[in-house]
């Protein structure tokens, strides 16, 4: 990668090397085959620097949402690899990545999911949930991939062409029949797991809980384990604590009753 173009990734930079580095972009961007130094970078964790991984995944980001059918099945192969070489790092660092790179990290994964998922991963939320395997800094991704797949899939504010309708529709059906069990297992794993604990990771999963509702079967959500969530408040909790899962909840269970 050009280092020097990379310095103008710095906000503090001057305008020449920012000028340098959208010129870069650019080049990464039509060239049909310089992005892959960008997923080499991020599956070999070669830059510590935020705004570098953070430019990374954006050539990703932009191979995915407009060069992604043109590409090889080996490239597409890559671009999997990289990012679930990726998710494997994230569970045994010592130093989570800031949230603005997980939240980028996680619309990279929902723009594959929306590619692939159909025809190519019907496996991914199954692989996803394997390497997660409820650690915390796993399951803080995987709750964002969940709310990114949404935001990309379900989100009525965002307006979609009528393909783009049909296919969401087409993958809504599939997740109900494939894996919408599996989600609402995991989601009640995460809450008993860490309802005494990581009052984030609590809030995090009842939003998407709350934003999956509104199209998943009821009967998922409302049954007698689940009504069990009670729990979430017997616990010798802080008033902050309690407030911040107090509104997440309230706001799911009022999902529950506007799809009921």
């Amino acid at each position: 990668m050009d280092e020097q173009a990379l310095l103008g990734l710095n906000p503090n930079a001057d305008a020449v090397f920012r000028k340098r580095a959208l010129t870069y972009f650019e080049q990464l961007k039509t060239s049909p085959d310089a992005w892959q130094v960008c997923a080499e970078a991020l599956a070999q964790g070669l830059h510590s620097d935020d705004h570098v991984k953070f430019f990374c995944f954006q050539v990703l980001e932009h191979q995915i949402k407009f060069k992604y059918s043109s590409l090889t099945e080996v490239q597409q192969q890559l671009i999997r690899d990289t990012l679930m070489t990726w998710l494997q790092a994230q569970i045994v660092t010592s130093q989570p990545e800031k949230a603005f790179i997980r939240n980028k990290a996680s619309q990279v994964f929902a723009l594959l999911f929306v590619a692939e998922y159909l025809t190519k991963w019907l496996s991914f939320f199954f692989d996803i949930l394997s390497i997660v395997c409820l650690n915390p800094q796993g399951v803080d991704l995987y709750l964002r991939i969940l709310m990114a797949i949404d935001a990309e899939v379900v989100d009525r504010e965002i307006v979609h062409t009528p393909e783009e309708c049909r296919r969401n529709t087409l993958i809504k059906d599939r997740m109900r029949e494939q894996c919408i069990s599996t989600l609402v297992d995991s989601w009640y794993q995460i809450l008993c797991i860490y309802q005494a604990s990581n009052s984030e990771i609590i809030c995090q999963c009842l939003e998407v809980v709350g934003a999956y509702v509104s199209w998943i079967d009821l009967s998922f959500i409302a049954n007698d384990r689940n009504n069990s969530w009670e729990m979430l408040f017997r616990s010798d909790d802080t008033y902050d604590r309690a407030v911040l899962v107090a509104h997440q909840a309230v706001i799911c269970l009022m999902c529950v009753v506007l799809q009921s």
